[in-house]
């Protein structure tokens, strides 16, 4: 696994700024809040900082997952429901008290991977493929039968790539679609970040393009960052496609293997096998899923790099 890149804080550190300057893009009850609480935010920015390391250092217990609440002059904290061990109470007793709040979830956060519970046609037999489509949206395996989703064909440094999620590297180098070679990731960011650059075998075709589930294509035209209350769709392996609205911006996750940064909370509707899946509005490419509540729910995405 590789550790955030300087890039990736470099880009944190540049949205925190742009929290303070410009009001952060906060959600419609931010509009309204207080004079007191808009000066709260320095604070805010900063404890929310000291969580993530605290969390790079495997101290954030049962956490789930953190943001800044300008509105109500907090920072908001995930922990799952239970009784609370000692790291766990630690890490929420960080900072003055009258700038955290927190909320119980039910299930743990996860990553949306998956394993197939019959099994898959292996990507394997040679490096070409048939001169076939790659579209974001469609189910991608290893071949021990784990899957993720495509995300958005892009040109990175020159080079072809197809997106998925970071944390999808875990599970393997090679994939494969339909049962025929894909590609290999040669580059991707988890923990830290989250995303995978895949590197197509010859003979894809990458049409800037979503298939949804009910096999229309979404055309994708540009790239563009989540604002809150955005509506969104979204394409997966498991639950098709899907729409809902961002909740909040600057959320780091607690998966385990090290924290998260720069992710949006929203109303989506994900569930595992549905990691890198295509997050978009209309024409525009916006996110790659993932993860959420252990066995589906409200999705947390990560923004395009």
């Amino acid at each position: 696994m590789r550790s955030p890149s300087p890039r990736l804080f470099s880009r944190a550190l540049a949205t925190v700024l742009a929290a303070i300057v410009s009001g952060y893009a906060l959600p419609a009850s931010a509009a309204s809040s207080t004079p007191q609480t808009a000066a709260r935010l320095p604070e805010l920015t900063a404890l929310k900082m000291q969580l993530d390391r605290l969390a790079e250092q495997g101290k954030a217990g049962n956490a789930q997952y953190w943001y800044v609440n300008a509105a109500e002059g907090r920072v908001r904290i995930a922990v799952l429901k239970g009784p609370l061990d000692v790291t766990t109470k630690s890490f929420l007793a960080t900072g003055p008290l009258d700038l955290t709040s927190t909320f119980t979830v039910d299930k743990p956060v996860r990553p949306y991977v998956a394993t197939a519970t019959a099994p898959l046609r292996p990507p394997m037999t040679g490096s070409t493929a048939l001169a076939e489509t790659v579209y974001g949206g469609q189910q991608i395996v290893t071949q021990s039968g784990v899957y993720c989703t495509t995300g958005f064909n892009v040109t990175r440094n020159g080079q072809s790539s197809v997106l998925t999620a970071g944390h999808c590297r875990k599970a393997g180098i090679t994939w494969g679609l339909d049962g025929w070679l894909l590609g290999r990731i040669t580059a991707f960011t988890y923990p830290g970040g989250d995303v995978s650059y895949i590197t197509p075998a010859t003979g894809w075709q990458q049409p800037s393009a979503v298939r949804q589930a009910d096999g229309s294509i979404q055309s994708i035209t540009q790239f563009g960052r989540p604002s809150i209350n955005q509506t969104l769709c979204k394409t997966g392996a498991t639950t098709g496609t899907t729409c809902g609205t961002v909740i909040s911006l600057d959320v780091t996750t607690n998966y385990g293997d090290g924290p998260v940064y720069g992710l949006a909370l929203t109303t989506v509707h994900a569930a595992e096998g549905d990691s890198g899946g295509s997050v978009y509005e209309g024409s525009t490419g916006v996110a790659l899923i993932s993860g959420g509540p252990e066995g589906g729910g409200n999705a947390l995405v990560y923004p395009l790099p």
